[in-house]
This record gives C-alpha cells, sequence and structure tokens, in this order.
C-alpha cells in the first residue's frame, strides 16, 4: 500500500512540473520578441549549409501531343501527375493557392517562425503535434523527402529542409514544384493533371471559380472532393474567393460573381490512351531514338510531340470501326483485321495509323509488323520502271495466254482475276483492269532486279524476290511500307524518311529529341507525274479497279487494289498530294477472306481519305515541263491515224511514239507497238491526208 501511494504521489509531482514548464513556455511565447525569434531562426541556417537534397522525384505521366499540340493520350504511371512549367500556371491559380495556404508566401521566409513558436505551444499543451504551422515551402519539404508521420523529430527536419530548399530555389520554382506535387484528389497529383480530371482543360485556361475551387482541395482532397460532395466543394470554394478578396487578389463583385457561379465538372473519365496504336508506334520509335526515355516512358513525365494530325486519327479509327468487314471472332479477336497507315507525302509526318481493330483483345500492330503479300499493288514500283526506263507511256503488251520457264522443266502459267484475257492492252488500261499478265510481260522485260531496285529506293525495307511474280507481289510487305513507298509519286519524285515523333522533352522542359523532314530525290517530277496519271485510271475509267470508289473520294487522286493469292489479303493503296494511305484486311491466320481488295480495302480507304481531307480543298499534282500530250489508238499506243479508237495520252517529251498507227483499212487494229517497229502507211489514205494526220498527232 505503501509504495503505491509514493508512485501516486511522484505522478502528481510530475504533472505539476510539466504544467508549470506549460505555462512558463506560453507565457514565454506572448512576450518574446520577433528580433528574437529572427535570430534563433538565423541559427538554424548554419546546419543546412551540409544538408545534401537528392533531387526531387516525381513519378510522372507522359502527354502524348499531335502535331499542332492537341494533346491526345496521358500514359498513367504510379501517380497521375503531369508536370508544368511556371509560365503555364496563371496567376489566378497561384493566388487561390496562396490566399488560402500561406498568404504571406511571397514576402515571407522558408518557415513562419511566429507561426511555428504558436504551433509549438499548442503541441506542448496537448502532448501531441495538433499543428503544423507549416509554410508552402514546409509543406512541399514534407511532401518531397519526408513521410507523414506528426513527430518532434520529423517537424525539426522539416524546417532544416525547408530552410536548405530556400537557399537553393526562388519563390517561383518552389510554387512551381509544389503545385506540381501536391494531391488534389480524384488520384490527380498536380495542378495540371487535377485541371485535366475535374474541369477536361489544362490549367492554362483555368478560370477563377476553377482556380478557387483546386485550392480549396489542398487542404482536405477527399472531404471537399465535388463530385462526391458538391455542397462541401461550393462551401469551400468561397471560402478562397472571400479571402482572395480581403487579400485584393480579385475585387469584392469579382469574388461575389465566382461564388455563383455553378459546378462545370468533366464527366468524362481520365483522358487514358486515345490512340493506342499510334502510341506503341511511338514507343517503338524511341527505342530506335532514345532508349532511355523508352524504359522510363510511363513514369518519366515526357512531353511527347508526334506527327499525328489527331483529326486525322480519329477518322481513321472510326473508318476501321465502321467499314471493315468482320465475319466473326477467333480466339476473342474480330476477323479479319484491318490496319490503316497515312503518311503526309510533303514531309513523311505519320498522321494516322491503326495497327487493328480493337486493341483491348488483339495490341498486336498490323500497320507496322504484319508482312502480307500486297498483291498488285506492288505494280506500282513495276510501272514506274517501265516509265523510268524510257518506254512510251502507251506501249502495248498482249494480254493472252503464256508461260515462263520456272526452272527444273516446270513453266509459271499467269492468269487473271476471272480467267480473262483482255487483249491488246496499253499500260494506262493494263494498270485500269489490274492485268496480271501484260504486268508479267513488263516485269520479264525491264527485269526483276530492275523493279526490284525501284521499291526499295522508294520505301520499301523488306527482302523481295528475284523472280517474275514479285510483280504480283507475291513477297510480303507491311501497310507502313506501302503508304511510305508511293510518297515520291506524291510529291514529285522523292522518298521521304517518315516520322513519327517531332520532339521530346523531359518533365523539366528540356528538350532532349527534335526531327526534321528529311527527303531524297529517286525519280524525276516527269516519271512522278506520268505514273500518277497512269494509277489515276482505276478510279476514273468506268472498267477500273476502284472506280466505284471515285465518288466517294471525289478529288484527284492515285489508287491501286490488290489481292493476294487465295484472296488471302485486300489492299488499296493510294494518294493525293496531301496524303498517302494504305490499307490491308485479311486473316491473322492467313486464310482466306472470298473478297478483292476493292470489296474488303476499298471503302475503308475511300471513307477515310475523304473524311482526312474534308477541311483541305482539292489539289491537282503539280505538273512539271518536259511533258507532251499525243492523240494515240487504244489498241497500237501509236499516233492516231483519224479512223481507230483513240484517246488522249501523257508522256515524257522524247519518249512519245512518232509512228502513225497502221491504216484504216484492217479496222484500225493495227499490228505496230508504240515501243518500235515500221510504221504502215495508210492505204486508204492520200498523201495530204497521210500529212495532215501527222501533223494532228504531232500537235494535239
Amino acid at each position: 500500500m505503501g509504495q503505491r501511494t509514493e508512485r501516486i504521489r511522484k505522478q502528481k509531482e510530475a504533472q505539476s512540473g510539466l504544467k508549470r514548464a506549460e505555462k512558463k513556455l506560453v507565457r514565454f511565447g506572448e512576450f518574446i520578441s520577433l528580433p528574437a525569434l529572427v535570430i534563433g531562426v538565423a541559427l538554424l541556417l548554419v546546419p543546412t549549409a551540409w544538408i545534401l537534397l537528392p533531387p526531387p522525384n516525381l513519378p510522372a505521366d507522359t502527354t502524348i501531343y499531335d502535331a499542332s499540340g492537341h494533346l491526345v493520350s496521358v500514359l498513367y504511371g504510379t501517380v497521375n501527375r503531369m508536370p508544368v512549367s511556371y509560365q503555364t500556371i496563371p496567376p489566378v491559380m497561384q493566388n487561390a493557392l496562396v490566399a488560402i495556404e500561406d498568404n504571406t508566401f511571397w514576402i515571407e521566409p522558408a518557415i513562419d517562425p511566429v507561426g511555428i513558436l504558436r504551433a509549438a505551444v499548442t503541441d506542448i499543451t496537448q502532448r501531441r503535434i495538433v499543428q503544423g504551422g507549416s509554410t508552402i515551402t514546409q509543406q512541399l519539404a514534407k511532401n518531397l523527402y519526408l513521410s507523414d508521420r506528426r513527430t518532434f523529430t520529423r517537424k525539426l527536419k522539416e524546417l532544416f529542409i525547408s530552410l536548405k530548399l530556400a537557399t537553393e530555389f526562388d519563390k517561383r520554382q518552389i510554387i512551381t514544384m509544389y503545385l506540381n506535387d501536391v494531391y488534389f484528389g480524384e488520384g490527380a497529383y498536380g495542378v495540371q493533371a487535377a485541371s485535366e480530371r475535374y474541369f477536361g482543360h489544362g490549367v492554362s485556361s483555368i478560370s477563377l471559380p476553377e482556380a478557387a475551387l483546386l485550392a480549396g482541395l489542398v487542404n482536405a482532397p477527399s472531404y471537399y472532393d465535388p463530385f462526391v460532395h458538391p455542397g462541401a466543394a461550393i462551401a469551400r470554394r468561397n471560402v478562397v474567393l472571400a479571402q482572395m478578396a480581403a487579400l485584393h487578389y480579385i475585387s469584392p463583385a469579382a469574388a461575389r460573381a465566382a461564388e455563383s457561379a455553378p459546378l462545370r465538372l468533366n464527366g468524362q473519365p481520365p483522358l487514358g490512351d486515345r490512340a493506342p496504336y499510334f502510341t506503341h508506334f511511338v514507343a517503338d520509335q524511341l527505342r530506335l531514338l532514345d532508349p532511355q526515355v523508352a524504359r522510363n516512358l510511363a513514369t518519366g513525365g515526357y512531353h511527347i510531340v508526334t506527327a499525328m494530325n489527331w483529326r486525322m486519327q480519329q477518322e481513321a479509327q472510326n473508318v476501321i470501326a465502321n467499314y471493315a468487314p468482320i465475319n466473326g471472332t477467333v480466339h476473342g479477336v474480330l476477323e479479319p483485321q484491318s490496319a490503316l497507315v497515312a503518311i503526309n507525302p510533303q514531309n513523311g509526318y505519320v498522321e494516322a495509323l491503326v495497327g487493328g481493330d480493337g486493341y483491348g483483345n488483339s495490341p498486336f500492330d498490323r500497320a507496322t509488323r504484319a508482312a502480307r503479300q500486297p498483291g498488285s499493288t506492288m505494280k506500282y514500283f513495276l510501272y514506274t520502271t517501265v516509265i523510268n526506263d524510257g518506254y512510251p507511256t502507251s506501249s502495248v503488251k498482249v494480254s493472252a495466254p503464256v508461260r515462263f520457264p520456272a526452272g527444273n522443266g516446270k513453266w509459271y502459267v499467269p492468269h487473271n482475276f476471272g480467267n480473262v484475257f483482255n487483249g491488246p492492252l496499253t499500260i494506262r488500261r493494263a494498270i485500269a483492269l489490274s492485268d496480271n499478265i501484260v504486268a508479267l510481260k513488263w516485269m520479264n522485260t525491264v527485269g526483276p532486279a530492275q523493279m526490284i531496285a525501284m521499291a526499295h529506293q522508294m520505301g520499301i525495307t523488306s527482302p523481295l524476290a528475284n523472280n517474275l511474280t514479285t510483280a504480283l507481289g507475291s513477297s510480303s510487305v507491311t501497310p507502313y511500307e506501302m503508304a511510305r513507298a508511293v510518297c515520291p509519286l506524291a510529291n514529285g519524285g522523292y522518298r521521304v524518311h517518315p516520322i513519327a515523333v517531332l520532339k521530346v522533352l523531359d518533365q523539366n522542359g528540356h528538350v532532349l529529341y527534335t526531327a526534321a523532314p528529311r527527303l531524297t530525290r529517286v525519280i524525276t517530277p516527269q516519271v512522278a507525274y506520268v505514273v500518277t496519271n497512269l494509277f489515276s485510271a482505276p478510279l476514273l475509267n468506268p472498267q477500273g479497279t476502284a472506280h466505284d470508289l471515285e465518288a466517294i473520294i471525289h478529288r484527284p487522286a492515285a489508287a491501286k487494289t490488290g489481292t493476294s493469292s487465295q484472296q488471302r489479303d485486300g489492299w488499296l493503296v493510294g494518294y493525293t498530294p496531301q496524303l498517302a494511305t494504305a490499307v490491308w484486311v485479311g486473316n491473322d491466320n492467313d486464310t482466306p477472306i472470298y473478297m478483292t481488295g476493292d470489296q474488303a480495302a476499298g471503302p475503308i480507304w475511300a471513307h477515310f481519305m475523304a473524311a482526312a481531307l474534308a477541311n483541305q480543298p482539292p489539289v491537282a499534282f503539280k505538273r512539271p515541263p518536259g511533258l507532251v500530250y499525243r492523240q494515240v489508238c487504244e489498241k497500237t499506243g501509236l499516233l492516231a491515224n483519224g479512223c481507230c479508237t483513240s484517246y488522249r495520252e501523257i508522256f515524257i517529251q522524247g519518249h512519245e511514239p512518232t509512228q502513225i498507227s497502221p491504216g484504216c483499212g484492217n479496222g484500225g487494229s493495227g499490228g505496230g507497238n508504240a515501243g518500235g517497229g515500221s510504221p504502215g502507211s495508210p492505204k486508204s489514205l492520200t498523201p495530204q491526208q497521210i500529212l495532215k494526220q501527222i501533223i494532228k498527232s504531232l500537235t494535239s
């Protein structure tokens, strides 16, 4: 019993002593002079010189923009944070924060001595940390380097770190770091992510009521969450507005107007990745351009400006969703699949890319990684070789049964779709009808090596087999390659270096990478123009394989359909001066789709081109000098004789035919060829008539 009484007595004495100490500290806090406090704080500066702070490491979202600066996608890392510069944060946002969190921020030192002493008195009186007494700088020190535990030790560390921050950074840097770091609720760290989450736009365009709402969230993000507690959020916002008016940041009238503003919140979910196939492509490019950026892409807080045209990208995604043929699903993946690549031929910018229909179920990028047989779209490179080698545009070869040696005593017998033979065909009609027999005869004339070299010069990078069937697309390529390789035809003869990434900045705004267009001449402007003119035939010729699409695109364009063996792949590759687009449709398991290129890929290509270029006027391909037109006979390709079925053809000057088609006595069919042979004299014409026809043919 005596021991217990003694223990109680000692406890009472200890409590009495503690109360006397508290009273002395309170009296000290009430009467201590400000100069003495300043001197005391100054003594704290001495040890800060030896504090080495590691650079702030704030995991941040990477943001992806299109070429015009429109925010397209946000790649969320461990937290949703989008760092911005001081210049991006409007004064209204800074003032709202300072007014409610630390109204002497711009004039105070890193710590508030009076506030600290007041908080210390309260904390000691309560025997625990109750008041923080924290300035914005102190809050930043805690957020960057310390935990949320309320202890005297942590508070002392906070003071030293705050003083160190104040010696290394000015006020603008500190408030920028704070606003990029602080939590605003709804998973948003930093004012940019918060503005996007709550209002659907960046902080640079924030309004007064919006800025006051965000500033009010810092104190208790969950309690003042406007999605969950709109009444509490409005009340807190109005407290901030009143404080801003009291500190003369805004007028009382402006405060009253803002207080009456309703909540206008963004009802959409977080932005996320709105163009996942394009983002995947960008990541692939960054692995080559800057491997370190690629490794830290999700958490590095990079600002990536791409060559994408967001409006075109949306049109590409919509057209794939609406016009791609769907027969069913295989293992949860829609089949057949589709891919689209659109490149600006003037600078090489990849303006739209879709690698499939449904990234969530099938992230494989068929636009850049699926090498498939392109069918007759390879004829672009065959006939570019023919014209580049100097053959007249109206040269004729006959679509008739033929065979070519295939080795080991075997023969290769080509055929056309539908097993038809089209008779004598000029190059233009052979392209319009997509005649395979004539194409193989031309391949045999110029040689596979010549055509393959031309394809590689223009932009094809995949290996191509050194045989005749490469002209018909027997070697596999990607849609990305095809879109790139027709650009020289669209831009007057220059191979482009495709660009997906224009600029990369780190979260501090430092430029890590920039790109510029690179163009290399591979064919003459005259060859490019003539070949383009020839490949307008599939659209313009009523018998053309893509004629049904002309009414949809309805502007100067070249286009070529492609259908691989057994109809396993459907292609359409075409271009205008502004845009070169390749579309592929096929099953991932390489089974037949039982559709031609015009049926499978044609509607996707035509509707995309029409929508993508809807805000641009039709532009004709620029005609270079050194070209001439001649009236030629359709069956012979020679100069018109006055009684044959003829048409007006374009030629590179010096490569036009000089012979008149044989006479009318045989119906104008003749046996001559624009590529050579002796001219026949029309027996039914007088010398004067012959001279008249020659003059007409040479001048028309």
